[in-house]
């Protein structure tokens, strides 16, 4: 089950613009903060935080699409 659900996440991510996912790696698996991430892509904090929302909503529309093709099988 995690081995499918690890590929299920990577296979989002996928969709997500470079920097959207790079955001979402340094923040949820590298463990950085905003302030920090800000200072590895050389932009504000605000345009993290815009990033990192822009990238969850992405992952939670795939999400949803995916969740409604494995309801109608």
């Amino acid at each position: 089950m995690r081995k499918s659900f690890v590929i299920f996440l990577k296979d989002a991510l996928r969709t997500l613009p470079e920097r959207e996912a790079l955001v979402i790696q340094l923040y949820y698996v590298e463990e950085l903060n905003v302030y920090e991430i800000a200072e590895v892509l050389e932009v504000t904090t605000g345009r993290v935080s815009q990033i990192k929302k822009s990238a969850i909503s992405s992952l939670r529309h795939f999400l949803g699409e995916r969740e409604a093709l494995i309801l109608k099988r």
